[in-house]
């Protein structure tokens, strides 16, 4: 059976790869393969999800993010999980 991923799970994933761009943009992490190293994360793995994420399914070879990741980058860089996960509101939460 194969693994499919529904639309809003792609837009999740979207919204992440957003956050994370701002992220090391502002400093918080040095890069992508930063982020991991600090949570351990399989670096390989999101770099390629992040180059694939317009492609067409059968040509990823990982098709979702861990939702470990979900949580360091909500509490890492105070990116709003209703933001994240429902694409509601801003993306920064406020001080």
């Amino acid at each position: 059976m194969r693994k499919s991923i529904n639309d809003k799970a792609l837009e999740v994933q979207g919204r992440f790869f957003e956050a994370l761009d701002l992220a090391i943009e502002l400093g918080r992490y040095d890069s992508l393969q930063d982020f991991c190293n600090q949570h351990d994360f399989n670096r390989t793995k999101y770099s390629w999800i992040r180059s694939y994420l317009d492609k067409p399914l059968e040509e990823m070879r990982y098709k979702m993010i861990d939702i470990d990741a979900l949580t360091a980058i909500v509490v890492d860089f105070n990116v709003s999980a209703d933001w994240l996960l429902t694409g509601r509101g801003k993306m920064l939460k406020k001080d």
